[in-house]
């Protein structure tokens, strides 16, 4: 098939195109910042925290993919085009789940509607990734993607900032018995401030995505792309329905044979971290099955149906079947720098509380302890009840500080995305990209030992030059490396990358910080400091092909 010609678009055209990622990126920001503390609020431990967000890497291990794949073979000029329905419906679902995420009265609530929340954030990701290099042609692919990353700051910045704002401006004291002038059965950890943030995120997500889809059209197929698409849809389900029964198939045996193993050996139940991986295990096994049974038994006419409902995941395991070199050594940079990132998203307000208020564990098992007592109807003493007010508007200070650091972070992030573009067509995409690296590295090795407030924000600099090219460069690199008429699968398979260390990082982190790190937030962060070494030392593997090393 012949490669097709793109026009090359001006500023704003591009600009227009990439708005929609700033909604997206907005209620990722206070997944980021938020999230978290909201358990703690709840009454999560620190080891407790990475598996609570085992939704992000589990609904981005399969919603992307199989996004990524279906959008490949979908057009649908009634419902925008290829990319477009998917990102509109994954806000809208976004949207919702924002609105309602603050008014969770208790914590099994909350990490279900994050789920929900995740697979809403994932539907809208990949294929607005992929959008970006359906529009684009080669020599405007990196300036399009690092304008994708100064959205991503720019959300993660107002959603950052907006907890800071809040917790100032409406920040209820807590001392003198507000915490407890509520009725047991009432009573909410959750700052009401923290809810505006989340109204705020609702409007951004679906707001923004409506602006891109009403100013941006996307390019129609060739007449031998559209009859191929056709031809491939003709005896396939609709995407929901291929949707729904990948999930359902995926998710059935796996967690039967979990639920039975866990009765078999009683001690899963307790440990949850190792349940969790057991049905992970099942999980990969039995889709190393379905995929044997498909491909052997091609005659079969049930084996054929279900093989045309799974289609989006057996065309992503056949594209890793096939996978450039490239995108081998960039998974292994992914595997440290996203599991570094993912412990500090979920340890930087747990840091905060004990280097820069003091709060120590002793302290929030107190603190826990006392609202249980007070939810079960006992009274309260006037000690702890001031203790317990205390350690409240610590804590609620404690994400406000975090929410101005991260929204540091992701404004320095706007400000210098654009400004890589230049600096890796003169010095190389590689070399931009394993300095940024260092520089986070730096950035979380400091952090803990920084008591100033104020002073913590000078690490948040370094981050976010780290965080820009991280955002932009590796998907520019990666969009010369890969076939055109697969960018979506490849850009699945590429956040597949990002979701499979946060995954591995929700099943192993907890026990490693328990058991090795004194369950200590600070110690977290600079395990996360290394991580990010580690990440930049492999990047130095990085090097495109000959034919592209010129083309930035």
């Amino acid at each position: 098939m012949a490669k097709l010609v793109k026009p090359r678009l001006n500023f704003w055209q591009i600009w227009n195109m990439n708005v929609g990622f700033f909604g997206i990126q907005f209620s990722f920001g206070l997944q980021q910042t938020a999230v978290s503390p909201i358990f703690s609020f709840l009454g999560a431990h620190h080891d407790e925290l990475p598996l609570l967000n085992l939704a992000g890497p589990v609904t981005g291990l399969l919603i992307q993919p199989i996004i990524g794949a279906i959008s490949d073979k979908t057009w649908s000029p009634k419902w925008g085009g290829r990319r477009k329905p998917f990102f509109l419906i994954g806000a809208i679902l976004a949207s919702l789940c924002l609105f309602a995420f603050p008014f969770s009265p208790e914590l099994w609530f909350a990490v279900g509607l994050l789920w929900i929340l995740d697979a809403g954030n994932n539907t809208a990701m990949e294929p607005y990734r992929a959008f970006v290099g359906d529009k684009l042609p080669d020599d405007q692919l990196t300036y399009g993607y690092q304008m994708q990353s100064l959205f991503v700051g720019a959300g993660i910045t107002l959603a950052n900032l907006s907890l800071f704002a809040f917790q100032h401006w409406f920040s209820t004291p807590v001392e003198g018995g507000g915490l407890f002038s509520g009725t047991e059965e009432s009573v909410s950890s959750i700052p009401t401030w923290v809810y505006y943030s989340f109204f705020l995120g609702a409007l951004a997500s679906i707001g923004t995505i409506l602006w891109s889809v009403w100013k941006t059209p996307e390019i129609p197929p060739s007449e031998e792309e559209l009859k191929e698409i056709q031809e491939h849809n003709a005896d396939t389900p609709s995407p929901m329905v291929q949707i729904l029964s990948v999930l359902l198939v995926i998710f059935s045996v796996p967690l039967v044979l979990g639920y039975i193993t866990a009765e078999v050996y009683p001690q899963l139940w307790d440990n949850i971290n190792l349940g969790v991986i057991v049905v992970l295990i099942y999980a990969f096994f039995w889709l190393y099955i379905l995929y044997k049974l498909i491909k052997k038994n091609k005659t079969n006419k049930t084996l054929k149906r279900l093989g045309a409902t799974l289609d989006p995941l057996l065309e992503a395991a056949e594209a890793i079947g096939v996978m450039p070199g490239f995108l081998w050594k960039l998974a292994a940079v992914y595997l440290f720098q996203w599991y570094a990132l993912f412990i500090y998203w979920q340890f930087l307000p747990p840091m905060l509380r004990t280097s820069l208020y003091g709060i120590s564990n002793e302290d929030n098992d107190r603190f826990n302890g006392i609202m249980e007592s007070f939810k079960a109807g006992n009274e309260i003493n006037s000690a702890d009840q001031s203790f317990a007010e205390n350690i409240q508007s610590l804590a609620e200070q404690a994400l406000g500080h975090a929410g101005l650091m991260n929204g540091t972070y992701n404004f320095v992030t706007m400000l210098v995305a654009l400004a890589l573009v230049p600096l890796a067509s003169r010095i190389g995409s590689k070399l931009v990209y394993v300095v940024c690296l260092f520089l986070s590295a730096i950035a979380m090795l400091s952090m803990p030992f920084i008591t100033d407030k104020w002073l913590l924000l000078a690490p948040m600099i370094l981050f976010g030059i780290g965080w820009a090219a991280m955002m932009g460069i590796p998907y520019a690199m990666v969009s010369k490396v890969i076939p055109e008429e697969r960018r979506g699968v490849y850009m699945g398979i590429v956040n597949m990358m990002i979701v499979i260390p946060m995954l591995i990082q929700t099943v192993s982190f907890g026990p490693i910080i328990k058991n090795y790190l004194d369950n200590d937030a600070t110690n977290a962060i600079l395990f996360a400091g290394v991580f990010f070494s580690i990440a930049a030392i492999l990047a130095l593997r990085l090097n495109l092909p000959k034919d592209q090393q010129t083309v930035q």
